[in-house]
């Protein structure tokens, strides 16, 4: 997975666990494109050595801030109280085969960050896909042809549905999917191109689109095209 859940779960808790909350300062969580950075004020009790942030490997400070909100957490098991919380979490990101998590601060300690890379997997995947961004938007296109297609199967369906609850004969219902098929879906047509596709007479094609304009409401007339000009609704 990009991040184990256990690692940021237990970031997150530090943060607000040990942040100052006489402080306006809240506890700010980034999400970037190869990390999460959360941060909280202030940073680390000056007990603890610049050394020892920068190995990243256990904290024991001297001194607790929020010993009730610890207890609290305990209860909500959401938190040992045993200076347990960075070895969980580089733990957890070695078992995901993640980098190690990075720990900074200032001089003064007024803040303290914890950065926890991304699994070098996705970011690989990320890389990838910024370098392609043709690929991307041929897969996009794909996606809406695909769409496309679904809607224009849906519209074949339901003209079809309505051909077939008519209560006609065989041959005059299989002449209208005929002339469906055969046509465009925006194509304008009216007696002639009927006459052509089905070889029948001016009467027959005429009666079979009166039979889909007013009995079945499959087409509509279109203006401005001459007259008895259609096209399917």
């Amino acid at each position: 997975m990009n991040y184990p859940y256990q690692a940021i779960e237990e970031a997150v808790v530090n943060a607000f666990y040990h942040r100052d909350y006489m402080s306006c300062e809240p506890v700010t969580i980034e999400i970037e494109p190869d990390c999460v950075n959360i941060m909280n004020f202030p940073g680390i009790d000056r007990s603890i050595s610049e050394k020892t942030i920068a190995e990243g490997k256990r904290f024991v400070s001297r001194y607790y801030r929020n010993r009730r909100l610890g207890e609290f957490l305990k209860e909500l098991e959401l938190s040992e109280g045993h200076s347990t919380g960075i070895p969980t979490i580089q733990e957890e990101l070695k078992r995901n085969g993640s980098p190690r998590a990075e720990f900074f601060t200032d001089e003064e300690r007024r803040a303290m960050r914890i950065r926890i890379p991304i699994h070098p997997a996705f970011l690989e995947k990320s890389a990838i896909e910024a370098e392609n961004p043709a690929v991307e938007a041929e897969k996009s296109a794909v996606e809406i042809e695909k769409s496309a297609i679904g809607i224009e199967k849906s519209a074949i369906e339901i003209i079809k549905s309505a051909v077939e609850n008519q209560r006609y004969s065989e041959p005059t219902r299989n002449n209208i999917l005929k002339i469906y098929d055969a046509l465009e879906k925006e194509q304008v047509f009216g007696a002639a191109e009927i006459k052509e596709i089905l070889g029948c007479s001016d009467s027959t094609a005429r009666a079979i689109l009166m039979k889909m304009r007013d009995d079945m409401e499959i087409i509509v007339t279109v203006t401005g095209q001459g007259k008895g000009k259609y096209r399917f609704a």
